[in-house]
């Protein structure tokens, strides 16, 4: 059986071949990165460094690709490992259950073709802080994406293009205050969700969705294929890198690519 047969027409033996011999590097398994890189498995992709050092527990239900009763207490490293060679049994897959630290990074990214940074919001800062340096180094692309209300927002980053830090200072300057994102950003997602979420922050919680983490699965995942196929004609546009970033809401039926600059 050849569960790639549906993806055929789209992405041909010039886009399986490219896809096989690229390496993808996910720090983080979680709401994003799980779905995400089982995407990108069922695309054909075969080749991934895997960073990840947590546990399923009951919360990770209501979003997880990977979070299932029986899936409990597991390794979440573990379990994705499982899903993934289940789907193609010839998967070249380099694991690091302790995740990213300061000491492994660099090893990380050599040689790796992209990079997905989605490390949990309130993990990391270490790894985030020497993380440009090194993409900017290895010359790889940095791929990151978070689950808003029913809707996501993706920020990516070329290795010789703007850089996190002065993405966001950009984002904030014309900000209006108040709000869990930038005002341009916020405005784009569906009030009545971002209240309920600056309620559930409130109290201890941080409100999620599936509908929000399946957003970030497939545009994030989405966007990988379109850097990594940039160039075979299999694609219609370039991947969008900041300054440039997308925001995505089902529930007000409202897709924008936008300029931080502008």
């Amino acid at each position: 059986m050849n569960y790639l047969d549906r993806a055929t027409p789209f992405f041909g033996d010039e886009g399986f071949a490219i896809l096989k011999e690229k390496t993808i590097s996910f720090a983080g398994l979680g709401g994003v990165g799980g779905g995400a890189f089982l995407a990108l498995v069922r695309c054909g992709a075969s080749s991934f460094r895997l960073a990840e050092n947590g546990v399923f527990d009951p919360p990770d239900m209501n979003r997880q690709a990977g979070a299932f009763g029986n899936t409990m207490d597991r390794p979440k490293l573990d379990v994705y490992v499982e899903l993934a060679r289940s789907i193609n049994p010839d998967i070249k897959l380099e694991t690091y259950p302790d995740g990213i630290h300061a000491n492994n990074l660099d090893a990380f990214l050599t040689n790796s073709d992209a990079f997905i940074a989605v490390i949990d919001v309130e993990k990391g800062e270490d790894v985030k802080s020497m993380t440009p340096a090194m993409l900017e180094k290895h010359q790889i692309p940095a791929f990151t994406c978070g689950a808003i209300g029913f809707g996501a927002l993706m920020v990516n980053y070329a290795p010789d293009g703007m850089k996190e830090d002065t993405f966001w200072k950009l984002a904030k300057e014309n900000d209006s205050g108040g709000g869990l994102l930038p005002s341009a950003m916020q405005q784009n997602f569906s009030a009545q969700a971002m209240d309920r979420m600056k309620q559930g922050l409130a109290k201890g919680i941080l409100p999620t969705t599936a509908i929000g983490g399946l957003a970030s699965n497939v545009l994030l995942a989405n966007e990988v294929l379109a850097y990594l196929l940039a160039d075979t004609g299999l694609v219609e546009r370039e991947p969008v890198f900041a300054p440039n970033y997308v925001t995505l809401d089902f529930m007000t039926q409202n897709m924008r690519v936008a300029d931080v600059t502008k």
